[in-house]
C-alpha cells in the first residue's frame, strides 16, 4: 500500500483509498469501513489498513480502527490508534481500539492508547485487553461515570464536572456505532436556561466565525466510532459558568435504532474552568479535556491580537473536526504530538467560501516566525469540489512547515512568503502545491493521488525565486500516469520559477512541462538537477518541453543553500 492509502486509512477518512465515499456530516454510511479485509484492518473511522505498525497485516486480519472503534470489553481502548499489526503477512491481529483520546472505563483498563501488540499468527495477536492500567488521561482509560442515560457508556463533558475546557466538542459515547439524524436539535443552555448553543440536525451548513472572519461550515456533527461528537460555535462557552445539554429525540440515533434523548437541567450538567490558562506562551489541546483547551481554533483565539510572543501550541493525539484561521499573530508553534494520529481533518472548499483567503481547511494570514509540525492536516473535499486547500500560508514570512502530512486534491498548498518545508508529505493532483511567494522543500514527497495531475503553479514575479525541490520524491498513484512537474501562462505569469534538484521522480511526463500563452522568454525558470527514477539511474530528459533548462552543477549547488532561495533566511531543519 502507497503512503496516501495509509495515510487516508488510519483514522482521517472513511475508505482506504481516496475516492471520499463518504460523508463527514453522515459517518454512519461509511465511516466504519477502514478498507476492506482483504486490504488489513477494519475501522469505525478509518483504521489503518494493511500496514506494518497501526493495522493488521495485509492478509485482512489485522487490528481495528485507529481513530474510533469500540473498546476491549477486557482491555483499554486506545487514545487514537487501535493495536500493533503483527509481522507482515503473518496474520497477527491488533489490539482493539478506542474512541479517540478517551479510552475504555476504568474497569476495563486501557494503556496508553496504542493498543496491544500484535501478534506473529493468524489467530494470535495481541489485544490491549491485558492488564492496562485504568484511569482518565488521554493516554489511559475512561474515567467511569454514573447515571448516565440508557444506552449511553460515556459523554463529555462529564456529567456534573468542573474546570471543563471552555471549548469542549460533547461528545457522547455508545455500545455500537450511532447514527446521525436529520431533525431535532442539541442545545446547550446556561445557568439561566438561556440557549447559548444549538445544532440543528436539519441544517447541511452554519455560519461561525474565526477571529473575525465568517465562514460556512458545514454542519459541526459527526461520528467517531461508536461516539456521536458535536462541535459548537466558537466561543458559545465562557469561562466559570455552569451549563446543562439537551438532545432531541431523533437528533442522534443509538446503534440498532429506537430513540435516544437527554432533557430537564440535571441530567448532562458541567460548569467551564473558572479563568484562561495564565501562561498562553503554552498551551495544550485534548479532546478529553486534559489541555487547556479541546480545540486548535480556541487555543489559537486565546493568544493576544498582533501577537509576537514565542507560543507553543501542543494538540495531543486525536481527530479534530475543525476548519482553523489565524491571522496577524507571530511566533507561534502548532505542535503535534504525533504526526499519524493529531489530525486536523474536515471539508472547506471555494464552494462553500468563495474565497481563496477562506476556503482553506487550515489558514495563517499576516503572520511571522510561524512553525507546523508532527501532525496530519487533511481537507476531506472531494474529487472536483473545487479548490481546497489543506494549509494555506499567505503574508508567511520565515514559516516552517515539517514533519507533516498535507492531504487535500486540488489546491493542497498555498504558499506565499518565505516558507521552509522539511520532510514532509503532500498529496493533491490538481495545481496543489501553488502561490506567489517562495518556497523550499527538503526532503519531501509529492504525492499525486487518484488521476494524473499538475504538481506546481509558481506565480512569483520576474526574477524572484519560486518553489524549489531539493533531495525529494515525486510519487503518484498508479492510475495517475504523466503527471506534469509545473505549468504556467507565461502571457500572465513570465517569471515563473520552479527547480527539482537530485529529486526522485515516478509517473513523471517525459514532456515533465506545460508552457502556455505564448513563447516563453528567458524569464521563465523550469529547471531539473540529475532527476533519477524510483530505482535511482538517471531519467531521460531529452523529451522536455522547450523553454525548460536542466541546470549546471554550480547553478545546483547554490540553489541547494536554503539562504539563497530564501532570501538569506537559514531555517534548522
Amino acid at each position: 500500500m502507497n503512503r496516501t492509502a495509509t495515510v487516508l486509512a488510519r483514522g482521517v477518512v472513511c475508505v482506504a483509498s481516496f475516492a471520499f465515499a463518504c460523508s463527514s456530516d453522515n459517518a454512519s454510511s461509511n465511516d466504519g469501513t477502514g478498507g476492506s479485509a482483504a486490504s488489513g484492518a477494519s475501522s469505525n473511522a478509518g483504521g489503518q489498513v494493511g500496514v506494518s505498525t497501526n493495522g493488521g497485516t495485509s492478509n485482512g486480519s489485522g487490528g481495528t480502527s485507529g481513530l474510533g472503534g469500540s473498546s476491549s470489553a477486557s482491555g483499554g481502548s486506545g487514545v487514537s490508534v487501535g493495536g500493533s499489526a503483527g509481522a507482515p503477512d503473518s496474520g497477527g491481529s491488533g489490539g482493539s481500539s478506542g474512541n479517540p483520546n478517551a479510552g475504555g472505563d476504568s474497569t476495563s483498563g486501557g494503556t496508553s492508547g496504542v493498543g496491544g501488540s500484535g501478534g506473529s499468527g493468524a489467530a494470535s495477536g495481541g489485544t490491549s485487553a491485558t492488564g492496562g492500567d485504568g484511569g482518565g488521561s488521554s493516554t489511559g482509560g475512561r474515567p467511569s461515570e454514573t447515571g448516565l442515560p440508557p444506552g449511553v457508556t460515556y459523554l463529555f463533558p462529564p456529567p456534573n464536572g468542573s474546570d471543563v475546557c471552555p471549548d469542549p466538542p460533547l461528545r457522547m459515547s455508545f455500545s455500537g456505532a450511532p447514527t446521525l439524524g436529520s431533525s431535532g436539535k442539541i442545545q446547550v443552555y446556561d445557568g439561566s436556561g438561556n440557549a447559548v448553543a444549538s445544532v440543528d440536525m436539519a441544517q447541511a451548513t452554519i455560519t461561525d466565525t474565526r477571529e473575525g472572519t465568517t465562514f460556512n461550515v458545514p454542519r459541526q456533527a459527526y461520528v467517531d466510532g461508536n461516539d456521536a461528537v458535536v462541535y459548537l460555535k466558537t466561543k458559545a462557552l465562557t469561562y466559570g459558568e455552569t451549563y446543562y445539554v439537551t438532545v432531541d429525540a431523533g437528533a442522534i440515533v443509538p446503534p440498532g435504532g429506537g430513540s435516544f434523548s437527554i432533557s430537564g437541567a440535571s441530567s448532562w450538567r458541567f460548569t467551564t474552568t473558572a479563568a484562561p490558562p495564565s501562561n498562553p506562551a503554552a498551551l495544550t489541546v485534548a479532546l478529553d479535556g486534559s489541555g487547556s483547551f479541546c480545540t486548535v481554533q480556541g487555543a489559537a483565539d486565546a493568544l493576544p491580537s498582533n501577537n509576537q510572543n514565542a507560543a507553543t501550541i501542543t494538540i495531543e493525539p486525536g481527530l479534530y473536526h475543525e476548519i482553523v484561521h489565524m491571522s496577524g499573530k507571530s511566533n507561534v508553534t502548532f505542535h503535534g504530538q504525533d504526526r499519524e494520529q493529531t489530525v486536523i481533518a474536515g471539508t472547506n472548499n471555494n464552494d462553500l467560501n468563495p474565497s481563496t483567503s477562506t476556503r482553506s481547511l487550515v489558514g495563517f494570514d499576516l503572520t511571522n516566525g510561524l512553525v507546523v509540525e508532527n501532525l496530519t492536516i487533511h481537507n476531506l473535499t472531494p474529487q472536483d469540489g473545487s479548490q481546497a486547500e489543506a494549509l494555506r500560508l499567505q503574508n508567511c514570512d520565515k514559516c516552517t512547515v515539517r514533519n507533516a502530512d498535507i492531504l487535500s486534491l486540488q489546491d493542497t498548498l498555498l504558499w506565499s512568503g518565505r516558507v521552509y518545508a522539511s520532510n514532509c508529505y503532500i498529496a493533491g493532483n490538481v495545481d496543489y502545491i501553488w502561490g506567489t511567494g517562495v518556497a523550499y522543500f527538503d526532503k519531501c514527497e509529492i504525492h499525486t493521488v487518484g488521476r494524473t495531475g499538475v504538481l506546481v503553479q509558481s506565480r512569483n514575479a520576474p526574477g524572484a525565486y519560486g518553489y524549489v525541490f531539493v533531495d525529494s520524491k515525486l510519487t503518484a498513484d498508479a492510475n495517475a500516469p504523466n503527471n506534469m512537474l509545473a505549468r504556467i501562462d507565461v502571457s500572465t505569469y513570465p517569471g515563473s520559477q520552479v527547480a527539482y534538484i537530485n529529486c526522485q521522480m515516478t509517473n513523471i511526463s517525459s514532456a515533465g512541462w506545460t508552457i502556455t500563452g505564448g513563447f516563453p522568454s528567458s524569464a521563465l525558470r523550469f529547471s531539473e538537477y540529475q532527476s533519477v527514477d524510483a530505482s535511482g539511474n538517471p531519467i531521460n530528459t531529452s523529451g522536455r518541453t522547450s523553454g525548460s533548462t536542466q541546470l549546471s552543477s554550480p547553478d545546483a549547488s547554490a540553489m541547494r543553500n536554503t539562504a539563497t532561495v530564501l532570501g538569506g533566511w537559514q531555517p534548522s531543519p
